[in-house]
């Protein structure tokens, strides 16, 4: 077994230890699976990266800084996770820039991203309308964060269908869980607190994260063609 593929395993399992640790509230798995994820996941971006770059870096040092800081409760509160995603967002903008490709796009590509964007759009509004009043006076944050993510969400689908490369997807795939993550994050602190939604997100980060690498490691390839049209 190669660094990688170990890497990938330890990454799964650290995952599945997480969720147990949760569900049967075991201190111990609790309170060094998370740091340990994050650790593991810049790890396997440092092996599997054949040229590292120095913006990869800082986004998942400034996660993994978050997590560090939230571990050792200096400050354990939902402003400082929103800002730490805020920023996140604002650098993964570059990715956005870097991955532009003039968009040519079929009647299925039109409806599918119409159908997809309406949908989205619909949840981004009700789950601010929801929100706003009990976040308080981190109604604007909390609004610029969830902007932030729906405009990465969007442009990163019509990336991935224009494009329809393997590095396309992987960021559509990395920020279609950070929103699940988000979202759920917010409506968890300041609506409804479920168990389920912990669980959901302790799942969905880690991956979003995971995805994220993988996006950053792939080269970028263009495998549109006719065939593949409308799909």
């Amino acid at each position: 077994m190669n660094g990688e593929r170990l890497l990938k395993f330890l990454i799964s399992l650290f995952i599945v230890l997480q969720v147990l640790g949760f569900v049967f509230q075991i201190p111990f798995l609790n309170a060094y699976c998370n740091p340990i994820l994050f650790a593991l996941v810049i790890v396997f971006y440092l092996i599997s990266s054949k040229r590292t770059n120095a913006l990869h870096i800082i986004i998942l040092l400034i996660f993994f800084s978050g997590e560090l800081i939230r571990f050792q409760d200096v400050l354990n509160t939902i402003k400082f996770e929103i800002m730490v995603h805020t920023i996140v967002y604002i650098l993964l903008f570059y990715f956005l820039y870097y991955n532009h490709k003039s968009f040519k796009y079929n009647n299925r590509d039109v409806f599918t991203l119409v159908l997809g964007s309406s949908l989205y759009t619909v949840i981004f509004f009700l789950a601010y309308s929801i929100l706003r009043e009990p976040m308080g006076e981190l109604s604007i944050l909390g609004f610029l964060h969830l902007l932030l993510l729906y405009i990465l969400l969007i442009v990163g689908a019509m990336h991935y269908i224009n494009i329809r490369s393997e590095k396309s997807l992987w960021f559509f795939l990395s920020m279609l869980n950070f929103a699940f993550s988000d979202f759920m994050l917010l409506i968890d602190r300041f609506y409804l607190q479920s168990n389920e939604l912990k669980v959901l997100m302790l799942i969905c980060q880690p991956l979003a994260l995971v995805f994220l690498v993988n996006y950053m490691i792939s080269k970028s390839v263009h495998l549109k063609s006719d065939e593949f049209e409308g799909f």
